[in-house]
């Protein structure tokens, strides 16, 4: 609310979101948090996942995303970052074998489904 209606235009333009066809700060603000809070359903290893779409759009996140070759920790902070503790811990038990083995590539299936997703992609 503290931009003027020219920067909530260039904003939500940056964001991809049109608020130009909105005439107050208010309506421009509340169309750009409803874009921001939408969830992405992602569908990987037999299951559908929800993550905000704006915690895609996390600095860093992306820093990491740019950066690539991610090193355990960061790869784990980036999962708990995108999913949540809840879904993350779901996501490693159902990838988890009887014997107690993490299969790593199913983990990175459900990673690549939501860096892949086009609905995080754009808001």
């Amino acid at each position: 609310m503290e931009m003027s209606l020219e920067q909530l235009d260039q904003y939500g333009a940056r964001c991809g979101i049109d608020v130009t066809g909105r005439r107050t700060k208010a309506q421009k603000v509340a169309l750009i948090e409803e874009r921001r809070g939408r969830v992405a359903d992602i569908d990987a290893i037999g299951a559908t996942w929800h993550v905000p779409v704006r915690a895609a759009h996390d600095k860093r996140v992306n820093a990491l995303l740019e950066r690539g070759n991610l090193t355990d920790s960061e790869a784990d902070w980036l999962m708990r970052t995108l999913f949540g503790e809840k879904q993350y811990d779901e996501i490693v038990e159902r990838c988890t074998d009887e014997d107690g083995v993490i299969d790593t590539e199913a983990v990175g299936m459900v990673f690549m489904a939501a860096i892949e997703s086009p609905e995080l992609k754009n808001f």
